[in-house]
């Protein structure tokens, strides 16, 4: 199915901006496929801002959608903003009426403009859907007489009453599920009736294996708080998403945002960049988008300059991007005290801290339970991990880390001398560790190389076999298909023989076989010789395709081997640093 047919409207923008995530979808496919069979238990992801979790889940109500298998996907967003009790009772069931009448009929418009309850009678009178109905009915009748919780029962009670009929199994995806306990309000002007019990309407529910729950948060404490409360622990299984990709989904998420955005870069600065970013998305994003003045993602030193930038400057859209939160967070707790357990955990994020070993370690002038109350204000505001009711963790996170370190810059001096400090500590984190980001570019021409050619090619997608490789002028333009890496070919004896990277046309009428070699020393004629012996077996077997040879040799050729590859036209390369810019 092309990104571009997707009915909800993803929030990251361009779908092709999502990267990675690949073991999660795995485990959500597979949680998803249990649900026909009535097997899948509701389940709560807990995230923190700005790390794709709605991104992730709007996708996943979208492959669900354009699947049309047995799973119906239901999905809303209960926004940070005061909401009238009855209006969000008639909102959340035209939105899952019209989303469920959007996949029966396969029209992705009734996604994104949800239909009028008249409409959704209408349709429910035509295709003889009772409950859609008896719903508009009870939901106009519950509304004339003033009872809101009649309302509500109903419309959240109707994925799993639609589900449970017509046997079609209904994910209910609810985001930031905590909004419900802090925007819900009883009285019209949405003034003085906040109603925090909300959630406990789906305790129930929650329970459903017909119809099962997917809530997300970003605020975890709250969150956390909220299902232990009004859903008891068990009826939900809380779910991690990470904050970060793997390091090589990092990379294609820099290169990735480089071909959306137009921006030159090269293998190097890619690298560089996923590595100061410790492949956070977010953070990546910014880099690549930043407005820093003079940008240049070409060199180190401009990677640097942007990085800098984006965790600095007031006008960038990292900071700008965290500082709401980090703001409403550190106002709950303005003690200086608080402030440096903040940091020492922060700082420390593999140690579990008691407030009694914490007293101990930061020889505080606190009782311990007053050292206890300030950590349990820094959990709720989600500012460090609990673990048990009184130990206490950091956040494992890099980007929080970097950043609060920088807001908190101007008063680091005075809460803790030996703290490092802003721009100190930026300094220190690009540049202090010099050679060790030296020896992993390096390693552009070690372990990475095979897999910075594979990434480099799925992003740039077309191109002419001589970008890479010169010795391939006979070779046709590419539509890139399928890209095979570690592929095996067997020989007649039974041996098996392989290849680093297999790259097949579109249209399947022709391939590359490419072999890379990393050590310093160049390659020697025996390297060929075995790619082209390869290289002509798999051609017997596939005789239909056009099939070029090809060698990436870091550490060049021998006369010998270079003179093969002229007479046997085998495509040959040195390098791998490539400037991408916009490719047609």
């Amino acid at each position: 199915m092309e990104l571009d047919c997707y009915p909800l409207e993803e929030r990251i923008g361009d779908p092709r901006l999502l990267v990675g995530r690949e073991e999660e979808f795995a485990d959500y496919h597979k949680w998803i496929a249990g649900m026909p069979k009535r097997l899948s238990k509701s389940r709560v992801i807990i995230a923190r801002k700005k790390c794709g979790k709605t991104a992730f889940v709007q996708r996943l109500f979208n492959q669900l959608w354009c699947a049309n298998g047995p799973v119906i996907p239901f999905y809303i967003e209960i926004p940070e903003a005061r909401v009238w009790y009855p209006l969000l009772a008639l909102d959340y069931f035209q939105a899952f009426a019209s989303q469920y009448i959007s996949f029966l009929e396969r029209d992705p418009r009734l996604v994104s403009k949800p239909l009028k309850l008249q409409q959704i009678k209408a349709y429910g009178k035509k295709k003889g859907i009772d409950l859609f109905v008896d719903h508009v009915d009870s939901l106009d009748t519950y509304f004339q007489r003033g009872m809101a919780d009649g309302m509500w029962r109903d419309a959240i009670a109707a994925p799993h009453i639609m589900a449970s009929l017509y046997k079609k199994p209904v994910l209910v995806i609810i985001d930031e599920f905590q909004n419900l306990g802090n925007f819900v309000y009883r009285d019209q002007a949405c003034r003085d009736a906040l109603d925090e019990t909300v959630p406990g309407s789906y305790h129930e529910l929650s329970e459903s294996k017909i119809a099962p729950m997917l809530a997300t948060g970003s605020e975890i404490s709250r969150l956390t708080e909220v299902v232990d409360t009004y859903l008891e622990a068990g009826r939900l299984t809380y779910m991690q998403l990470p904050s970060y990709l793997t390091e090589s989904e990092g990379l294609i998420a820099v290169y990735r945002y480089a071909e959306v955005y137009e921006e030159p870069i090269t293998n190097e600065a890619a690298l560089l960049i996923n590595e100061l970013c410790r492949f956070d998305p977010y953070f990546i994003a910014c880099i690549i988008r930043s407005k820093c003045p003079d940008r240049d993602l070409t060199t180190r030193a401009g990677v640097i300059r942007t990085v800098d930038f984006e965790t600095s400057d007031d006008a960038a859209e990292m900071v700008t991007g965290w500082r709401s939160w980090f703001e409403r967070s550190l106002k709950r707790i303005n003690q200086q005290h608080a402030k440096k357990m903040l940091l020492f955990l922060t700082r420390n994020p593999d140690r579990i801290y008691t407030a009694k070993s914490l007293k101990e370690v930061m020889k505080l002038d606190l009782s311990e339970h007053e050292i206890e109350e300030r950590l349990v204000a820094l959990y709720k505001a989600n500012l460090i991990r609990g673990r048990f009711s009184n130990e206490f963790m950091g956040l494992k996170d890099g980007t929080f880390h970097l950043l609060l370190l920088r807001r908190l810059a101007t008063e680091l001096a005075t809460l803790d001398p030996e703290a490092d400090g802003g721009i100190e500590f930026l300094v220190n984190k690009l540049t202090g560790e010099k050679k060790a980001l030296q020896n992993q570019l390096n390693q552009v021409s070690g372990r990475l190389a095979e897999a910075q050619l594979e990434i480099d090619m799925r992003v740039r997608d077309s191109f002419h076999p001589s970008v890479y490789f010169e010795g391939l002028t006979e070779a046709p333009h590419m539509d890139v298909g399928e890209l095979f890496p570690r592929f095996l070919i067997q020989g007649p004896d039974g041996k098996k023989g392989e290849v680093d990277l297999r790259v097949d046309s579109k249209d399947c009428e022709f391939s590359l076989l490419i072999e890379v070699k990393k050590p310093q020393k160049p390659s020697g004629s025996l390297v060929i010789e075995k790619l082209l012996t390869r290289a002509a077996l798999f051609q017997q077997r596939n005789p239909e395709r056009r099939v070029f040879p090809a060698v990436l040799s870091l550490g060049g050729f021998t006369e010998d081997a270079l003179a093969m590859c002229i007479e046997k036209k085998v495509g040959r390369a040195t390098s791998i640093n490539y400037i991408h810019k916009q490719w047609d």
